[in-house]
């Protein structure tokens, strides 16, 4: 959903068995987390400055 949606928010529900089954008004059927959205801003460098983790990957902590 867009930051500036302003509309209401609807629930798709599809039975996936062989039985039926009824929602009634009023019956609890999904969950909404609010998750904050970060802006970042990227600065574009020439080259980067050398760290001790140096060009290591993944898993490459220096730990194991």
């Amino acid at each position: 959903i867009d930051s500036d949606y302003q509309g209401q928010v609807f629930v798709s529900c599809w039975n996936r068995s062989q039985t039926p089954f009824e929602i009634v008004v009023g019956e609890r059927i999904a969950q909404m987390v609010f998750v904050p959205v970060v802006q970042v801003g990227f600065e574009q460098v020439e080259e980067f400055t050398s760290s001790e983790r140096g060009t290591g990957g993944f898993g490459h902590t220096g730990r194991h």
